[in-house]
């Protein structure tokens, strides 16, 4: 049986964050003035580093324009100011455990570690350790008591922040690398012969950086198109992640 090792993304795998609801109440607000639909969400703002989707929303729904940026020093600035005043909102709301668990992820989570298999925390979100941190074995008993069972004592003294191998949340790595490379590198760096990278993901352009690594990619469809997620490569999309065989994975 091949050795595998899991990099799940964070934001829309294991936790529902606030995330898109925080950029979108923003983006509502004045000066900023426009809609952040789900669809333009998941296509340019999820799974990208703060900056790079803040200036999705600001360039390519022509705010720099009706604001009046004309050099790249203005449109900083005015990026910095919306992005901040969005991390303000999420994290207050993180703060107060205002985020959703998915079951289904921290079951397989839970699941895998128990079975020894390697994992990573990988997201561009620089909030992903914030919600990772607030998972203890209280909530998830709280929330999950019937469906755990015993998987729930892994966490004991612990938070799932601490149940991954290797964590590369939030990390600015420039141009030399993605998250999910530079987590698979740490994770064979401390385990050694992983055959087989499997990539947890939830968004399109995740699931294409994972295939661009030759990764075997899961997608999970939460919200937006099925579709998307099969034509940007993933080898199987699920709709509960407990359906994934990790006794008898299917490569």
């Amino acid at each position: 049986m091949s050795k595998i090792a899991i990099i799940w993304d964070v934001d829309g795998v294991i936790v529902d964050s606030p995330h898109e609801e925080a950029w979108r109440a923003t983006a509502r607000k004045d000066p900023w003035n426009v809609e952040v639909t789900t669809d333009f969400y998941l296509k340019y703002v999820a799974s990208r580093p703060r900056y790079e989707g803040g200036n999705n929303i600001l360039s390519l729904l022509g705010v720099y324009d009706k604001l009046g940026a004309k050099t790249e020093e203005e449109r900083r600035k005015i990026l910095e100011k919306f992005c901040t005043q969005k991390n303000n909102m999420i994290v207050e709301l993180i703060d107060k455990g205002e985020f959703k668990l998915f079951k289904d992820a921290i079951a397989v989570v839970l699941k895998a570690r128990k079975m020894n298999i390697p994992q990573a925390a990988a997201s561009a979100s620089k909030n992903a350790n914030r919600m990772l941190k607030k998972i203890d074995k209280e909530r998830v008993l709280r929330e999950m008591r019937e469906e755990i069972n015993d998987l729930a004592n892994i966490l004991e003294g612990k938070t799932l922040y601490d149940i991954f191998d290797v964590n590369a949340c939030g990390l600015d790595l420039g141009n030399k690398k993605n998250i999910q490379k530079y987590a698979a590198d740490k994770l064979q760096e401390n385990f050694g012969d992983i055959d087989i990278f499997v990539v947890v993901e939830d968004a399109p352009s995740g699931i294409k950086a994972a295939k661009e690594l030759g990764f075997y990619a899961v997608g999970i469809h939460r919200i937006g198109s099925r579709e998307e997620l099969i034509e940007a490569g993933a080898d199987i999309v699920l709709d509960d992640l407990r359906k994934f065989p990790l006794e008898k994975p299917p490569f």
